[in-house]
């Protein structure tokens, strides 16, 4: 599945509900040098977004809730569901991901996907130290 590729952000609540609200305007926020910006942005697994929003669906990875109001497509997680999710990522083992990955459409190998996925356990890891929101954008 071809795209231009999808990108995690770290973020306040507060900036995420004015996300959503059409108060914060998003081509600004995630452009880099904004005035205002994510605590952090995670693209490592650019590449491979299509396979972690499949193999990594039970854990809501890619966000618990969708959107339209940011383009092109875009799931968020609210900061309580960041942790859970966390907590969710730290727990997977090689030997799931590895099943998870055989019966889900991918183009990236199996080894490029469980490498994305042990980064992507750090960045939620870490934005749920945070309490950060997590924004995550399709482009």
């Amino acid at each position: 599945m071809d795209s231009g590729g999808g990108d995690f952000y770290a973020l306040s609540e507060d900036q995420l509900k004015r996300l959503l609200a059409g108060e914060l305007d998003h081509a600004q926020f995630l452009a880099a040098g904004g005035s205002e910006q994510p605590r952090e942005r995670f693209a490592q697994a650019n590449a491979v977004w299509y396979e972690l929003s499949q193999v990594l669906q039970a854990e809501a990875a890619c966000g618990k809730e969708q959107t339209t109001a940011i383009p092109a497509m875009a799931g968020y997680s609210y900061a309580a569901q960041v942790q859970a999710t966390a907590g969710e990522l730290a727990q997977l083992a090689e030997p799931e991901l590895r099943t998870r990955c055989a019966g889900a459409l991918m183009e990236a190998s199996v080894d490029q996907v469980l490498e994305a996925i042990q980064a992507l356990t750090g960045f939620y890891a870490r934005a749920a130290g945070n309490k950060d929101a997590i924004l995550f954008r399709v482009m």
